[in-house]
């Protein structure tokens, strides 16, 4: 308890999943939490129960795909709290197409959510910190950058793609004490799986659990705790690093 005492988080794709196991985490830890999403209904639900036990919180609407939305929800933050401490860039869409049938459209969508998102959060967000000279900005990427998925190509390819850019801004802010790193997920018992099990049967559930060394889904939770570590002052010389929370599937030579 207490790890993240008064410190400002924002936190996109809060409403759920792994986004909203990090906002009850970080509530939990003590922190001021800023939830982020566009379904704001489940949002504003979600916060309600965090304010019931004593924590701070607050709601924007922000889609992460608008320049406009990310550039209100800092400004928002800012305005009310004064800092930034902390941004989880978590808000993503995850859709998979055949490279040689995929559309420029569908291209350009998942860059804008999510690559360009995460550029917009942190362009905007990296001047509140360096002028602190204090900040940890956590990206969720994912184990697709490390391993091969037939059809997951231009996703995985993000999921790189923000690796090397926390590797960069890790080197060029070190000497200003701003942090970057990523965490990259495997298997995770997400809302969005537990619809897949349902529609395609205990089959999903088992390939999607033998792909790891442990034998089963990892839960949010225990993604949100890696991000409690690299937000806090226990990880303060921690940076440029991808955290895998994957039960050690990157570990293993088989992918089922």
């Amino acid at each position: 308890m207490g790890r993240l005492e008064k410190k400002v988080a924002i936190i996109t794709g809060a409403a759920n999943g792994i986004g909203l196991a990090i906002c009850k985490a970080f509530a939990k830890e003590g922190a001021i939490v800023v939830m982020a999403d566009v379904n704001m209904e489940k949002c504003i639900m979600e916060a309600e129960k965090l304010r019931k036990k004593g924590s701070r919180v607050e709601v924007y609407k922000c889609d992460v795909g608008d320049e406009d939305n990310v550039g209100s929800l800092i400004k928002n933050t800012v305005a009310t709290f004064h800092k930034i401490d902390i941004l989880v860039n978590n808000a993503a869409i995850a859709k998979s197409y055949d490279i040689t049938k995929m559309r420029e459209g569908d291209f350009d969508e998942l860059i804008n959510i999510n690559l360009k998102s995460v550029f917009r959060g942190i362009k905007m967000s990296l001047p509140y910190m360096l002028h602190k000279k204090s900040g940890s900005i956590i990206t969720i990427s994912s184990v697709q950058a490390h391993r091969s998925w037939d059809d997951w190509t231009v996703y995985a390819g993000i999921k790189g793609a923000i690796m090397a850019m926390t590797n960069q801004l890790a080197g060029q802010y070190g000497k200003c004490n701003v942090r970057f790193n990523t965490i990259s997920p495997g298997a995770i018992m997400t809302p969005l799986n537990q619809d897949r099990i349902k529609n395609e049967g205990k089959e999903f559930l088992q390939k999607s659990e033998t792909q790891a060394a442990m034998n089963r889904m990892g839960t949010a939770q225990e993604v949100a705790m890696t991000a409690v570590f690299l937000a806090s002052d226990e990880a303060s010389f921690v940076t440029g690093e991808d955290l895998k929370v994957d039960g050690g599937l990157c570990t293993l030579p088989r992918y089922i």
